[in-house]
This record gives structure tokens, C-alpha cells and sequence, in this order.
């Protein structure tokens, strides 16, 4: 395999810090910018939703075209790394278009705006996100080297959703001049941290040049016809849907059922530190506990803290941070653990094809992922405008009330029991995988 047994901190560190910047404008824009656009610059619910909507039906061209453009790159620096560098410029740009629009813009011009912005920003993030996805599986091919490299980068993700569930939020609340200012600051640091991440890491491998794939819809074949990765998308898009609207209901939830929205940073910060202390967690249990184990017993436990908010009601601060504390932790191991399973698929596929389609693979995960979230956020403003919710009004209708509590709590249980369910039927096990690994081995030892 020709490479050391332990990656350098250095290079887990730089892995990490280009994901920082980028998850905070994700998380921010997910969680903030439908009740920003509603509130403070005035659009409609449901033209807002119908834009996120739009932008996961435009992820169906954008995700699987550039994980497989990726895949197929040639360049002095590699596969990946271009690709994240160009994506910087393009979230930084996107990102202050969001954030920071025209006064004079009103009407189907301010909605065109949003519309252009949204779709650019979610655009630049997969150009990022994906070939970074795949960086981290080809940085190593050791499975518990691959669980530290996804361990550090999701550390450095919830880092950067600290920050913006307690400081972005704060900001954002406070109106469109500290809006804009953030935009602008998160600009600056998105390049300079991206730059910065990538110039940290090693050359890419150069025995992977070329084994891309040439055909993307024959890549897009093998990933649908791989069954490993097939039950995977159905469950990625299942917990999608799930989740996919609890950070555009967060704000909703505290300020008009629990009547407290001035705590909102509270229950980020509750959510993101239990997911970052579990990150070291999962990792030891990985260790010690087949990780397809760990992986099902995370999703039982996403379901009933996300399951709790059917009980909350007006001033039930105490249950709402047990839900985000028992979320939050058991959330982080399908982005520590889950990644690097995924990597174990994608070795599988080598193994069958010859090919190393890293980006074909998961480009298809991201996009099942954004897709249930783009359905789930148009259905939370539709179903906003439905409820006849009233924008900035404190007292708002039973009705209103009742449709957050069961798009927050509810339908993420009945995901989460439904995806647990299914991945009872994931069939490559441990001892599998490691037989699939000593003969790529043997492979990459004869050709060399």
C-alpha cells in the first residue's frame, strides 16, 4: 500500500480546516436564511421553498457531473484538490449575494436574487464538498486511519457549526447590516482557510490518475447497481427527509413554541458539543465494536432525541436541550463512522471494476442527502404558509404550533426507525471487506 501506518496531524489538521469555513455557511444558509429572507428581506415562504427545492433538483445534474468530472481530472496537482480550490472564490461570492442583496430589491427581483444566489451558493458547495469527500477516502486505504481522517474533519465541521449556531445566529438575528458584515468576513476566512487546509496536504496518489472512469453514465450505473451502496442511498435519503427541515424549524420551534427565542444559540451549542465530544467516542468504539453495529444503534438514538420535541411545549427549555444533547451525540457517527464505511464500498467497487470512482459514489450520497433536505425545506414553507403562520407575530395559531412539533419531532422518529430498519440489510461485513482489501493489495503489489 506504500504508505506510513499513522497520517501526520498536519495532514489530518489541514483536511479539516478547509471543511470549517464551508460548514458554517452550509449550516447558516440551512438553518437561518429561510426566516432572514422571510422576515428581513421580505420574500415569501413558500417562493423561498420552492427555491431550495429548485437547487436540490438542479443537485441531480450538478452532484453526479462533478464527482465525475472530478474522478476523470488530470492535473500536475491531482484529482481532487482543483476542484476545492476553485470552489472558494464561488462560496465566497455566493455566500455575500445571500446575505447581503440590494435594498432596492423587491418583489420577483429580490426573488430572482435569492433564486440565483441559493442555487450558485449550493452549486460551489458541492464542487467543494464532494471531491473533499473523496480526498479523505484516498488520503489512506487503512480502515481505522480512514475513521481518524473522518473523525478530524467532522471535528473541524462542528467547529464551524458552533460557530455559526451561536455566533452566526446571533448575527443574522440582530438584522441585515450585521448580515451583510458577516457575509463579507466569511468571504475573507472561506478563502484563506481553504487555500490554507489544502496547501497542508500530501500529493494525491498518482496511481489513481486516470482510473476514473471515462463513461459518467456507466459510473452512475455502477453506483446504482453496487448493492452496498444502493441500500445506502435509500437510507441517506430517508434520514434526509427525516432531518432535512430541523434547522430551518429550530428557529421557528424556540420563538413561537417554546416562547424563548432569545436562547436559541443554547440549543446549537448543546446540539454541536455533544456531537464534538462524541467524535474521539465513536472513534474508540470503532475500535473496539464492529462499526455496523455502532452505525445502527446511532440511528435508534437520532430518532428518539429528535423524537422528543413531540412532547415540548411552551417553556420546556429542559426537554428541548435533552433532545438536542442525545441528537447531537449520536448524530456525529454516521459522519465519522458512516464515511468511512462508505470508503469500504468504494474500495468494493475497485475491486469488482478496476476503477476508483470515489466521486461517482459520493456524489450520489450527497445528492440523495440534499435532495431529502431540499424536499423537506420546501415542505416546511409550504406548510408554513398552509398553517396561515404570520411572520413576527409572537402568538401564532395551535395549528402553527402543532405542524412545527410534528415536521421536528415526528417525521424525524419515523425515519430514523424506518432507515435503522433497513440497514439490518447491509451485507458487507467486516470480514468481507477485509478480503477485498488483501486482494487489492495484491493487485497494486503486482502492478508495481
Amino acid at each position: 500500500m506504500n504508505q506510513p501506518a499513522l497520517l501526520s496531524n498536519k495532514v489530518l489538521f489541514g483536511y479539516g480546516l478547509s471543511a470549517m469555513p464551508v460548514m458554517y455557511g452550509y449550516v447558516l444558509v440551512l438553518i437561518m436564511y429561510m426566516k432572514y429572507a422571510v422576515d428581513d428581506l421580505g420574500a415569501s415562504p413558500a417562493v423561498v421553498g420552492t427555491i431550495f427545492l429548485a437547487a436540490k433538483f438542479w443537485d441531480a445534474v450538478s452532484d453526479p457531473l462533478i464527482g465525475n468530472l472530478s474522478d476523470r481530472t488530470r492535473r500536475a496537482s491531482g484529482r481532487r484538490k482543483p476542484w476545492i480550490r476553485a470552489a472558494a472564490p464561488m462560496l465566497a461570492v455566493f455566500g455575500i449575494m445571500a446575505w447581503a442583496p440590494p435594498e432596492s430589491l423587491q418583489g420577483y427581483q429580490l426573488s430572482l436574487w435569492i433564486g440565483v444566489a441559493v442555487i450558485g451558493f449550493y452549486t460551489a458547495y458541492t464542487m467543494f464538498d464532494v471531491p473533499h469527500m473523496a480526498l479523505g477516502a484516498e488520503i489512506t486505504l487503512l480502515p481505522n486511519e480512514r475513521n481518524r481522517v473522518f473523525g478530524v474533519r467532522q471535528l473541524m465541521r462542528i467547529a464551524g457549526m458552533l460557530v455559526a449556531g451561536t455566533l452566526g445566529t446571533y448575527l443574522v438575528s440582530q438584522g441585515t447590516a450585521y448580515a451583510t458584515a458577516m457575509a463579507y468576513a466569511l468571504g475573507l476566512l472561506t478563502l484563506v482557510l481553504i487555500f490554507t487546509g489544502v496547501s497542508l496536504l500530501p500529493p494525491e496518489r498518482a496511481a489513481f490518475q486516470g482510473r476514473g472512469g471515462a463513461n459518467p453514465y456507466r459510473a452512475i450505473r455502477d453506483v446504482l447497481v453496487n448493492p452496498h451502496a444502493r441500500l445506502l442511498l435509500m437510507i441517506v435519503f430517508i434520514d434526509a427527509i427525516g432531518v432535512g427541515g430541523i434547522g430551518v424549524l429550530l428557529p421557528f420551534l424556540v420563538e413561537y413554541v417554546l416562547l424563548m427565542g432569545d436562547i436559541l444559540p443554547l440549543f446549537m451549542a448543546i446540539n454541536m458539543f455533544a456531537g464534538l465530544a462524541m467524535v474521539p467516542g465513536w472513534i474508540w468504539l470503532a475500535g473496539h465494536f464492529d462499526k455496523r453495529k455502532l452505525i445502527f444503534w446511532s440511528f435508534i438514538g437520532c430518532g428518539v432525541g429528535y423524537g422528543l420535541v413531540l412532547l415540548i411545549g411552551e417553556g420546556d427549555w429542559h426537554l428541548m436541550a435533552i433532545s438536542s444533547l442525545l441528537a447531537g451525540g449520536s448524530s456525529s457517527c454516521a459522519n465519522v463512522l458512516g464515511y468511512s464505511l462508505k470508503s469500504e464500498i468504494i474500495d468494493s467497487d475497485e475491486y469488482h471494476t478496476g476503477e476508483r470512482k470515489e466521486g461517482a459514489y459520493f456524489a450520489g450520497w450527497s445528492f440523495m442527502n440534499k435532495l431529502g433536505a431540499g424536499i423537506m425545506v420546501a415542505m416546511v414553507g409550504f406548510a408554513l404558509e398552509w398553517s396561515d403562520f404570520q411572520p413576527n407575530v409572537a402568538e401564532q395559531t395551535e395549528l402553527v404550533k402543532q405542524t412545527i412539533v410534528l415536521l421536528m419531532g415526528g417525521l424525524p422518529l419515523v425515519c430514523f426507525l424506518l432507515g435503522a430498519a433497513a440497514f439490518t440489510r447491509f451485507s458487507l461485513t467486516a470480514e468481507e471487506y477485509t478480503r477485498i482489501r488483501a486482494e487489492l493489495d495484491v493487485r497494486a503489489s503486482e502492478a508495481a
